[in-house]
């Protein structure tokens, strides 16, 4: 049976074959329609670092397929996992539920020769918050926080909505400067009593800038040590960042994305420090990993990255996506309407794990970036899938190939589905 790995180059399907370094993201579908049928495993590079896009509309198993990718990764040969650091950032609060195995798809399982099992996880909720999820009984492992000292004006500008050169953004970054020359940290609560003693500023705009850091400090993420990098994620482990409790703020998205990008600002700083130290390593001889390779996995991408306007995550996550190779950063990022996705994201995707669209904008969307590489028209292909869920087509950048396939069962438990008014075991 040919073994087809997508994302793995010539070079690394010599050396390393095509199982070691790879998961099993599903099985190659033959045939069009209710002809379809899965034939030989469908497998994914997981050694070097890449940019994958996963798109679909909703339930036809997006948020699904990141579960099984993540799965892979932490369950990957030792010599593999153990260089690799997962995170899932989720803006949905959908992913806590991998602690807990997936018995209702043991049968199913079990047609794949796999077995229902729980992921170890580490559930990262926002400090703030963590009192409500107690008095709630919601489970969480751990609590994260940001310093303020780390965000750029232009960060907090962005995440207030307001323009650096009105007069409440050139508070804020008096504010910040003055600050940071006196100290090395800081909290919000530092940042509100100095703002108000600014005489030489109007009250009005005192008041109004006082008035949103005083709402930030309500978000619950910052403090003024803030959560070391370190504690976020560890080697051949799965740390989940749950930001859905923002929702029930304004300008919650913003928030998310303040999170999301000073995250990705300080893990590539990190990996472009290691990788460094890890050429030297081999030039005199040795081995060294300072750090572990990371893969952040994002949920709604086109909120943190979209293709209209810039996020505090937009130029952070544009720099993964450009330059994230070299020092050795992966992204995946998912979402429903890939035509909303920042177009060069979107251009820079070396797979692409497609389930069915419908819209024409996302489907011209992937048209422009996929023509190269098929035989017919997208539509087509899309059109041929089977209508079960998990059926995708993927495109592999590397061989610039296409395939139809059924993404495999989650081992873990998935709390994504859509619920229902009417219960099962009714009589």
């Amino acid at each position: 049976m040919p073994k087809i790995t997508i994302g793995r180059s010539d070079a690394d399907m010599e050396d390393f074959g095509a199982e070691l370094g790879t998961g099993l993201l599903g099985k190659h579908l033959v045939g069009e329609g209710s002809e379809a049928h899965a034939a030989n495993p469908i497998r994914m590079d997981i050694a070097r670092p890449h940019v994958i896009g996963v798109f679909g509309k909703r339930g036809t198993g997006k948020s699904y397929s990141l579960g099984v990718i993540a799965e892979e990764l932490v369950t990957a040969d030792e010599s593999v996992s153990q260089n690799i650091a997962t995170m899932i950032v989720d803006p949905m609060g959908i992913y806590w539920s991998m602690k807990f195995p997936n018995e209702d798809d043991a049968v199913l399982l079990d047609q794949w020769d796999m077995k229902p099992d729980a992921m170890d996880i580490d559930l990262f909720i926002p400090e703030g918050q963590a009192e409500t999820f107690r008095e709630r009984d919601i489970p969480f492992d751990k609590t994260f926080t940001l310093r303020p000292s780390d965000l750029s004006s232009a960060d907090w500008a962005m995440a207030f909505d307001m323009q650096l050169n009105e007069p409440r953004g050139i508070l804020l970054e008096r504010v910040l400067r003055d600050l940071r020359e006196d100290y090395d940290n800081f909290a919000v609560d530092d940042m509100i009593e100095y703002a108000r003693t600014q005489g030489d500023f109007d009250e009005d705009v005192r008041k109004s800038l006082v008035n949103r850091l005083m709402a930030a400090n309500d978000w619950g993420i910052f403090s003024a040590e803030g959560t070391a990098l370190d504690d976020l994620y560890t080697r051949g482990g799965l740390s989940i960042l749950d930001v859905s409790s923002f929702g029930n703020i304004r300008g919650s998205w913003s928030v998310k994305s303040l999170v999301v990008g000073l995250l990705a600002k300080k893990i590539l700083q990190e990996r472009m420090a290691s990788k460094r130290l890890e050429e030297i390593a081999e030039m005199e001889g040795t081995q060294t990993s300072e750090s572990p390779i990371v893969w952040m996995i994002i949920d709604e991408a086109h909120q943190f990255i979209p293709n209209d306007h810039k996020t505090p995550a937009s130029d952070p996550l544009l720099s993964w996506v450009k330059i994230g190779r070299e020092p050795g950063v992966s992204l995946v990022l998912a979402t429903q309407q890939p035509y909303k996705l920042n177009a060069d994201a979107l251009s820079q995707c070396d797979i692409i794990l497609s389930h069915r669209l419908t819209d024409k904008s996302d489907i011209d969307a992937l048209k422009e970036i996929m023509a190269t590489y098929m035989r017919y028209d997208i539509t087509t292909y899309i059109d041929n899938l089977p209508r079960v869920k998990g059926a995708a087509i993927g495109l592999d950048d590397n061989s610039e190939r296409v395939y139809s396939l059924r993404v495999r069962p989650r081992l873990s438990w998935h709390a994504g589905g859509t619920p229902a008014a009417i219960k099962e075991g009714r009589e």
